[in-house]
């Protein structure tokens, strides 16, 4: 299933009078890609946007998104019309980790995302040190189709000095490619085999 990349960054103003305040930016269209996104691919899309935002430095906080499908009907249904949310973050403080919660704000009602795993990854790219700084972690949620589809903010609230990161505005560009009407959705479970092998083809991810 195709996945759709957002870059979220989170700005340090430059004007001396506003030292202590942010630009909150994030993107308003998904770069889209059909190939697995690996931690390493994303390094290397980290190091773009470490390039494009040197001006600005230094960042106190970053995010991309990735998020991915089921590639067909059958597989929807085994995982339960889940799909994954693949969150790479940068950060200047290390306080800042670990990620409280990833959550989907629709108007009063808060649907809180469940986390399936994160890596903790060394970076050793100078420039990303120098723009984002030297701590990173990934994280992957489960994320529900159905929500993608309706009005709804995503956010992300930090440890400690960032709340209600808006991630993305949904719906966006993410609807997939068959009507998952036709499914009647009866599982409250998700297949663990069929999962694996979804993380391992989008994510090049290994599970025990």
């Amino acid at each position: 299933m195709k996945k759709h990349l957002l870059t979220i960054i989170l700005l340090s103003a430059t004007i001396a009078a506003r030292a202590q305040d942010y630009f909150h930016i994030y993107a308003d269209t998904l770069r889209v890609s059909n190939d697995a996104m690996s931690t390493k691919t994303m390094t290397e899309q980290l190091k773009q946007d470490a390039e494009k935002y040197a001006p600005y430095a230094p960042i106190p906080r970053m995010a991309e998104m990735d998020i991915a499908f089921a590639a067909d009907l059958d597989e929807f249904k085994k995982l339960n019309g889940y799909g994954v949310l693949y969150i790479p973050s940068l950060n200047r403080d290390n306080s800042e980790y670990p990620i409280k919660r990833v959550y989907i704000k629709q108007g009063n009602v808060i649907t809180e995302l469940k986390k399936i795993g994160e890596i903790n990854i060394g970076v050793q790219d100078k420039d990303l040190i120098t723009i984002f700084g030297k701590n990173r972690i990934d994280y992957y949620y489960l994320i529900p189709y159905e929500l993608t589809q309706q009005y709804g903010e995503l956010m992300i609230d930090w440890s400690n000095n960032r709340k209600e990161f808006l991630l993305n505005k949904f719906p966006n560009e993410n609807a997939v490619d068959y009507d998952t009407k036709k499914i009647n959705m009866k599982n409250t479970t998700i297949d663990d085999a069929s999962l694996k092998i979804f993380l391992k083809r989008e994510y090049n991810l290994i599970t025990n």
